[in-house]
């Protein structure tokens, strides 16, 4: 069973992350997550991409069980692999909306940030990157991705206070640019992203925007491979 299982919509590539109830990561998954991005970026989908989570979670980040288990090649190997994954979500030449359907908790936010837009259904749960709180810093890539899309003053309030924000409250911080109802999540994040992909420009113009920080991702993964 793949964790990133993918539906063809119209020429959009649907990813829904898939791993148990809270759709936490793993260094299996996010390896495999990396080799599915990686592939996205060789065969761009003629209508971009849209990215959501199974269930009632976007995802609750990093497994901390998991984590806690690892040896130092185990911990080695889960950063190298967050920053590959991280990387390779943040390269895709093509529109990426992340459609946030439930807690999109420390690497949820990444990913969030990582995309080109993003949708979040109206609800009760959180946005947020409370690694402070959690004891995990953030890796080099995502630290890049902070850097270079989060306001300033937010990433100084969010990274070092671990609050988490409700959808209302991450549509304020610039965690996501729109929200819309629960039911409707899928076939709006279908829609934007099919209209962002539809643009002539569109490629040339995230090529343009994304350009320092892919040098300065590209720097970090290839110093440390």
């Amino acid at each position: 069973m793949t964790y990133f299982p993918t539906e063809d919509r119209g020429g959009t590539t649907i990813i829904t992350l898939t791993n148990g109830e809270r759709n936490t990561l793993n260094p299996d998954l996010l390896e495999e997550g990396v080799e599915a991005m990686r592939s996205l970026t060789d065969n761009p989908p003629e209508a971009g991409v849209v990215l959501t989570g199974a269930g009632q979670h976007f995802t609750c980040g990093m497994d901390t069980k998991v984590a806690a288990a690892l040896d130092a090649a185990g911990q080695k190997r889960a950063v190298a692999a967050i920053n590959a994954f991280a990387a390779s979500l943040h390269r895709l030449p093509c529109a990426v909306v992340g459609a946030i359907n439930g807690n999109a908790i420390g690497a949820g936010g990444i990913m969030a940030l990582a995309c080109d837009w993003v949708i979040a259904a109206q609800g009760d749960y959180k946005i947020g990157l409370p690694e402070a709180k959690a004891g995990l810093p953030f890796p080099a890539v995502p630290q890049a991705i902070l850097d270079h899309w989060l306001d300033p003053v937010w990433r100084r309030r969010l990274a070092l206070s671990s609050h988490l924000l409700n959808p209302a409250e991450a549509l304020t911080a610039g965690l996501a640019d729109e929200l819309c109802m629960p039911d409707q999540l899928l076939d709006e994040a279908v829609m934007r992203v099919q209209a962002l992909n539809g643009q002539p420009g569109f490629a040339a113009c995230k090529r343009q925007l994304r350009a320092k920080a892919n040098a300065e991702i590209d720097g970090i993964v290839s110093s440390s491979s």
